[in-house]
C-alpha cells in the first residue's frame, strides 16, 4: 500500500473546514438591505438625524455602503472613539517590532509621560493596562480634554498629566479614559519619530486602503466634514440644538479620526484578514488575537482597543463613538465573518446607532445561514389599565428620573433625556431614548403592593416623596454653568441634591465631600470630583471639574 499523501490530505482538511471562496458572493443580501433600509429611515424621522452612513461587509466582501438623509455614501464623518482601534494597532505594530513592551512600567518607555501613584502598595501601569482601561489615570487631561477647544497638540495634551494623581490604583478597576489611550499613541511617536498622523497614514490607511480619512482636519484635503447637530445644555434645564463647531481634539489618538463607512469596512477586512502575509492585513494573527481576548476586566468588555461584547452567541468585538455631533458604531463577529460600521451626524444617539448596528448584524446573519431571533418567552399577561401606578419621580445612586402617563403609555425624562416606557409585564418595561435601547426596567413593589422603586442595570432608583427639603444656603451659589458655552457643565439642583448636566448628555448626581468638594458617581467620571474654586467673598468664578479648570458662563 502506498503511503498517504499528507500534504494533499492537510489541504483537503484546510478546505472541508474553511468558508467556501464563492460562498459569501453567492449570497444575496438584497432583502436584508431593504429592510435595513426601512429601520435607517424610521430612526432619521423618529430622532431627528440628520444623516446616516452605513456599511455592511460579508468577509473580505462588500455588501452594502450607502447614505441616507444628509449623508452620501462617502461622507466624512467623525468617527469619535472607533479611533482607540487604529491608535491599538499602532501600538501592537511596535511591540511586534521589539520597540515596546505591553508589560514594561509605563514610565520606562520613550516619551512616556504619567501621573503621580499616590497608592504605595500598588504597582505602576503598563501599556496593557491603558489599553484595556484599567491604569486608574483619570478620563480627561487637563488640556486638550474632550471639554478643551483650544486645539492643544498631542505632546502639550499629554504633557498637561503631569502633576495629576491617579484616580483608583492600577488594575483596581475598569475606568474608561481618553488620556490614557493618547499617552500610548504618544510613546508611538516617540519610539518611531513620526507624528501620530504621519505614522497612521502610512502605516495604517495606506496598507488598507482608507483613502478618504485624516487625523487632523487640515489633512482631509478640502473634504467637508459632513455638518452635524450639537445639542447643547442651556443651563436652564433643557437643551438648544446648535451646529456643531469642527475643530481637532488634544486626544488625537483617543477620538479625533475623520474617516467614511467605506474606508471603516476597510478596517474591518483587516481584521478577517487571518494573518500577515494575507493582502490587506497590518498585524499578526497572534497579536490580533490578543488584542480582541479579554483583558485584565473580571467582566471580559475590553481587549486592547477593543471593545468586546455578545451578540445573540456571537462574540462581537469593534467600539462605538461619541464626538460633538457625531454618533458611530463598528461591529465585526469573527466566526461569522460580517461587519457593520453606521456613523451618524447627530449628538447623543449612540444607542440609535447601535440600534441600527444589531438590526443589521440580525439581517446578515439571517440571510448568511438563516439564524433567527430565539423563540419568545411564553404569553406574558399585560395589564391593559393606564400604568399610573409608575408615575412619579425617582432617585438612584447616580441619576434622577421623573414618569407620566400620556395617551395610556409610561413616558418621562431619565436624567434629562426624554424617554418612552413599553410594557412588557405586570411591573416590567423597556425604556428607549438616545442613550437607550430596549434597555430593562423593572418597577420594585413594597409589602403593601405600592411601588417603592425601580431598577434599571446597576442603578437602583427610590420613589422620591412629594414633600422634600431643598439643598442647603450654601451649595446655592454652587449653582450655575460652567466650561465652553457649546458643552457646558451645568450645576443645578434636583429633588433636594446637586446635579451636574455633563458633556450635553446625562445629568449625574453629585455627592459631598465637603463644603466645596463633590464627588461623581458611577458613570463616566466615576470617582472623580468637582472642586468649586470660590474666591473667598462666596463667588464662584470657576470649577475644577475631574482635573479641568472651567470658568463659570453664568
Amino acid at each position: 500500500m502506498k503511503p498517504p499523501n499528507v500534504l494533499a490530505l492537510l489541504a483537503l482538511f484546510a478546505f472541508l473546514h474553511s468558508p467556501s471562496p464563492t460562498m459569501s458572493a453567492d449570497i444575496n443580501y438584497s432583502s436584508a438591505i431593504n429592510a435595513l433600509e426601512g429601520a435607517v429611515q424610521n430612526e432619521l424621522k423618529d430622532f431627528g438625524i440628520g444623516g446616516i452612513a452605513v456599511a455592511l461587509t460579508d468577509g473580505k466582501r462588500l455588501v452594502h455602503a450607502a447614505g441616507y438623509g444628509q449623508a452620501s455614501r462617502d461622507s466624512v464623518f467623525r468617527a469619535g472613539s472607533i479611533s482607540k482601534l487604529f491608535n491599538a494597532v499602532a501600538v501592537m505594530q511596535q511591540v511586534e517590532a521589539g520597540k515596546l513592551s505591553l508589560d514594561a512600567p509605563f514610565g520606562s518607555l520613550p516619551g512616556a509621560v504619567e501621573p503621580a501613584n499616590p497608592y504605595p502598595d500598588s504597582p505602576g501601569f503598563t501599556l496593557r493596562h491603558l489599553l484595556c482601561h484599567r491604569s486608574g489615570i483619570q478620563r480627561e487631561a487637563p488640556v486638550g480634554g474632550y471639554l478643551d477647544l483650544t486645539q492643544p497638540t498631542l505632546a502639550a495634551t499629554c504633557d498637561s498629566v503631569r502633576g495629576c494623581v491617579l484616580v483608583t490604583p492600577p488594575n483596581a478597576k475598569t475606568r474608561y479614559s481618553n488620556i490614557g489611550p493618547s499617552l500610548a499613541g504618544r510613546v508611538v511617536e516617540s519610539v518611531t519619530g513620526s507624528t501620530f498622523q504621519e505614522y497612521q497614514r502610512r502605516r495604517l490607511f495606506a496598507a488598507l486602503g482608507m483613502t478618504h480619512s485624516a487625523w487632523r482636519l487640515q489633512d482631509l484635503s478640502g473634504v467637508a466634514v459632513i455638518p452635524s447637530g450639537l445639542r447643547v445644555a442651556d443651563g436652564k434645564g433643557g437643551f438648544s440644538h446648535q451646529r456643531t463647531p469642527v475643530f481637532d481634539l488634544g486626544t488625537i489618538p483617543a477620538g479625533n479620526l475623520y474617516t467614511t463607512a467605506p474606508d471603516l469596512a476597510q478596517f474591518i477586512f483587516m481584521l478577517d484578514a487571518k494573518g500577515a502575509g494575507q493582502r490587506g492585513s497590518v498585524l499578526s494573527e497572534a497579536s490580533l488575537a490578543e488584542m480582541t481576548r479579554p483583558q485584565l476586566d473580571p467582566e471580559g468588555a475590553f481587549g486592547l482597543g477593543f471593545a468586546l461584547g455578545k451578540f445573540r452567541s456571537h462574540k462581537t468585538i469593534g467600539h462605538n463613538g461619541a464626538v460633538y455631533g457625531h454618533s458611530t458604531a463598528l461591529l465585526y463577529l469573527p466566526d461569522a465573518r460580517i461587519g457593520v460600521v453606521v456613523l451618524a451626524n447627530e449628538d447623543i444617539v449612540g444607542a440609535r446607532v447601535g440600534r441600527l448596528a444589531n438590526t443589521a448584524l440580525a439581517l446578515l446573519l439571517e440571510t448568511q445561514g438563516g439564524e433567527r431571533p430565539a423563540s419568545p418567552a411564553a404569553d406574558v399577561d399585560i395589564p391593559r389599565e393606564a400604568p399610573t401606578e409608575f408615575a412619579g419621580a425617582y432617585e438612584s445612586q447616580s441619576f434622577w428620573a421623573e414618569f407620566h402617563v400620556r395617551q395610556g403609555k409610561l413616558e418621562g425624562n431619565y436624567a434629562s433625556q426624554p424617554c418612552v416606557l413599553a410594557r412588557v409585564g405586570k411591573d416590567a418595561f423597556r425604556l428607549n431614548s438616545r442613550i437607550h435601547d430596549d434597555v430593562a426596567m423593572t418597577f420594585v413593589r413594597g409589602e403593601s403592593g405600592a411601588i417603592t422603586g425601580c431598577t434599571v442595570g446597576i442603578q437602583k432608583f427610590k420613589r422620591v416623596p412629594e414633600s422634600r427639603d431643598g439643598i442647603p444656603e450654601a451649595w446655592k451659589p454652587l449653582r450655575g454653568s460652567y466650561g465652553p458655552k457649546v458643552i457646558p457643565i451645568v450645576v443645578h439642583e434636583k429633588f433636594g441634591h446637586l446635579y451636574v448636566t455633563t458633556e450635553n448628555m446625562v445629568d449625574y448626581r453629585l455627592r459631598p465631600v465637603n463644603r466645596n468638594v463633590f464627588l461623581m458617581p458611577p458613570g463616566m467620571y466615576e470617582d472623580e470630583q468637582i472642586v468649586f474654586l470660590t474666591d473667598g467673598r462666596g463667588r464662584v468664578p470657576s470649577v475644577n471639574f475631574a482635573n479641568m479648570i472651567l470658568p463659570r458662563l453664568r
